[in-house]
């Protein structure tokens, strides 16, 4: 079994997650929902977490509905569940293919807008519903989070750009277009440049600077390997902060978010 001593993350947690969308239910005086999740553990701990906060701030959940992902259906008669509900507010905690499935089956069963205003945890394409029923998508709400261009906020465009060029470089086929990147792919660029970053700091503060520094323990299956001075690293990773391409990276030992950058759109 491997111990994790620590996990830091570029893209915030279901806890931060749930502070957002808090923030929607105090703007408008919204105090019950309905709960749609679908039963996997990652899911599973991120509905708990989005239920605790909306239970500490005074909001009730009236259900708890499962997507099942091995069946790709609802448990239950969700029309029923949602028409009987004194509430019309409707969170979905899903992926983004769970979340067409499932709203493709509530337009089936007219239960999205005007009826219901769902608030989602992923984008869906559009694209895959008629246009003739767009209509009933008005009102539909995504809370996710985004880097800091979105938001206009700080961000290193000089190592964005650079990124960009050495994408277009090497796979051209590949690169969408700046516009078109996907935004998890920009977190992704700048957990990765922490880690080069902290290697970089942790190898220059050894006495002798060499391989020594990047050793590891155990056979070669990358899951049985272990890095020798990991804590070491861990503290050296906690002492850097950048300005990366999604905005302020910085970490701290007591939490797993980074501790500024935290942008969320509605």
């Amino acid at each position: 079994m491997v111990q994790l001593i620590r996990i830091y993350r570029t893209v915030l947690s279901d806890t931060t997650a749930a502070l957002a969308m808090i923030q929607l239910f105090l703007r408008y005086n919204w105090t019950s929902c309905i709960m749609i999740y679908q039963n996997d553990a990652f899911v599973i701990n991120g509905a708990k977490v989005i239920s605790d906060t909306l239970t500490r701030n005074g909001s009730v959940i009236q259900h708890s509905i499962i997507f099942d992902i091995v069946s790709q259906k609802i448990q239950g008669d969700l029309k029923q569940i949602l028409l009987s509900s004194t509430t019309r507010i409707v969170v979905l905690w899903a992926s983004e293919s769970s979340t067409s499935l499932i709203i493709e089956n509530a337009l089936t069963l007219n239960v999205l807008g005007p009826r219901f205003t769902w608030i989602l945890s992923s984008r869906f394409p559009l694209t895959s519903f008629n246009q003739t029923y767009y209509q009933n998508l008005v009102g539909m709400l995504t809370v996710e989070p985004v880097p800091g261009i979105l938001v206009n906020a700080p961000l290193n465009t000089t190592l964005l750009n650079a990124a960009y060029e050495l994408w277009k470089e090497y796979e051209p086929e590949t690169f969408p277009g700046s516009t078109k990147v996907n935004t998890y792919a920009l977190f992704s660029f700048d957990a990765t440049w922490a880690l080069i970053q902290s290697l970089e700091k942790y190898c220059s503060n050894m006495e002798n600077n060499s391989s020594s520094c990047v050793a590891f323990t155990g056979s070669s299956y990358c899951f049985h390997r272990r890095f020798i001075n990991s804590k070491l690293l861990l503290n050296t990773m906690n002492s850097i902060g950048f300005l990366g391409i999604s905005g302020p990276i910085q970490f701290n030992t007591n939490v797993t978010d980074r501790t500024n950058g935290s942008y969320y759109y509605a």
